[in-house]
């Protein structure tokens, strides 16, 4: 029997992928230089006559996306951010999932048979971990000192470190489980290292289950840039400006576009329709990955049952 493409699998990967190439060619393809702003221009009324009109300029032939209230090219803003936005998701998920798996299943192996799954409950575990990088960073974060590459690695980090425990015992539970199946048992009666099982049997059983973990820790660190984007501490630095208050971004990555740009709500929303826009794409291209994965996971076990 022929089996069903898996389409939201397919959808995602498609969509990642593009966001994937826009991240890396995105300043070369931008419209406009990244320090181009268009602060003024005349525009012709309905009586005929030439009028004088400010930023930020709605969406047109010339700005696809419209300008901001300085007069950038929104489009370009985004091409450009997109890179910090896109990869430190991706990287700190691979930082999260290959630290917490490393000892997870060390530590799962090395247990004892009669091991109890791992229900322990930290002290930050209750605590959002935006809240313990929020005070952490805001003294460094906003009007900083060093570079906005060094400030982005600093929240990767944190992100990183705060992450590990949640994906350590997910692997080391189900380190646990998969020790019991029969194979594995067989394996350990014949004389079989710990090295050799985790290399030939329990990395081989987790690897769906390391993808959808994966896909969900993209999630995971995407929803911490967007609540860390909200209390106007963006990802990679935040310029302060005063009179009125302001808070702006460094490194244009989009959650900070989108944090920068709350004000305009109101009016002028393409301000903030376009970079939200992109950040939910993004986000829900992460869901169909995770959504195609569980889905080809469950229909895994069921053609395996019968084993």
């Amino acid at each position: 029997m022929r089996r069903k493409p898996n389409i939201l699998l397919v959808i995602g990967i498609v969509l990642l992928t593009i966001f994937v190439i826009i991240s890396v060619i995105g300043p070369y393809i931008a419209p406009y230089d990244l320090e181009y702003s268009k602060k003024i221009e005349y525009i012709t009324t309905d009586d005929g006559k030439q009028q004088l009109k400010g930023s930020p300029f709605p969406p047109s032939k010339e700005h696809v996306f419209g300008t901001d209230k300085w007069g950038y090219d929104i489009l370009t803003l985004l091409l450009y951010g997109a890179k910090y936005t896109v990869f430190t998701a991706l990287i700190v998920a691979v930082m999260r999932l290959s630290i917490g798996t490393a000892f997870g299943v060390l530590n799962g192996v090395m247990s004892p048979d009669n091991k109890k799954k791992n229900k322990h409950i930290s002290l930050f575990s209750g605590i959002p971990v935006f809240i313990i990088i929020y005070f952490i960073l805001v003294e460094i974060n906003i009007e900083p000192t060093l570079p906005p590459i060094y400030l982005a690695v600093i929240q990767g980090l944190l992100m990183t470190i705060l992450g590990i425990p949640g994906v350590y015992n997910v692997i080391f539970n189900l380190t646990i489980e998969i020790k019991k199946n029969a194979y594995v048992e067989a394996a350990k009666t014949l004389g079989g290292s710990n090295r050799h099982i985790s290399r030939k049997h329990i990395f081989p059983a987790l690897k769906g289950n390391l993808l959808a973990l994966f896909v969900n820790e993209c999630i995971q660190v995407l929803h911490i840039i967007g609540q860390l984007g909200i209390f106007n501490l963006f990802l990679g630095g935040t310029e302060k400006q005063y009179f009125p208050t302001i808070y702006l971004s460094i490194t244009n990555e989009w959650s900070g576009l989108i944090g920068q740009s709350r004000s305009f709500l109101y009016h002028s929303q393409w301000i903030i329709l376009y970079p939200l826009m992109a950040y939910m794409l993004l986000l829900f291209s992460f869901y169909l990955l995770s959504a195609g994965l569980n889905a080809s996971l469950k229909n895994k076990a069921r053609r395996s049952s019968h084993l």
